[in-house]
């Protein structure tokens, strides 16, 4: 697995933050969940807009994630919920790799998708 990182780019940008608050989040400081969800939200209008479509694959992607994310709403399930999202936010932040997208992929309505 190679190391990829895309400074230059918007999409890495909101990775990169939200992996940020997710580690101070786990680290203790509580604003940091709802800080995660809030840039999750603005991810989904963002590429709602960008694409034009909540049809649009990336928009899918930011769908789903926000969606987990929304788990953090439940005080029980939220550091077992936010470590899962640690792991795949760094994933994607720094190895450009996505468990979401590759699910995403693999569902009937994407299928003709390119990768």
């Amino acid at each position: 697995m190679e190391f990829k990182t895309h400074p230059g780019e918007v999409d890495w940008w909101f990775w990169a933050v939200t992996l940020a608050l997710i580690i101070a989040a786990l680290a203790g400081w509580s604003w940091g969940y709802w800080l995660v969800i809030v840039v999750s939200g603005v991810q989904v209008l963002y590429f709602w807009q960008r694409e034009n479509s909540l049809a649009g694959f990336a928009t899918q992607v930011r769908i789903v994630y926000f969606g987990f994310t929304l788990f953090g709403l439940w005080p029980q399930v939220r550091p077992f919920i936010y470590a899962i999202l640690l792991v795949g936010t760094f994933m994607v932040t720094f190895f450009d790799r996505c468990v979401i997208a590759r699910v995403l992929k693999e569902m009937p309505w994407n299928k003709a998708r390119p990768a």
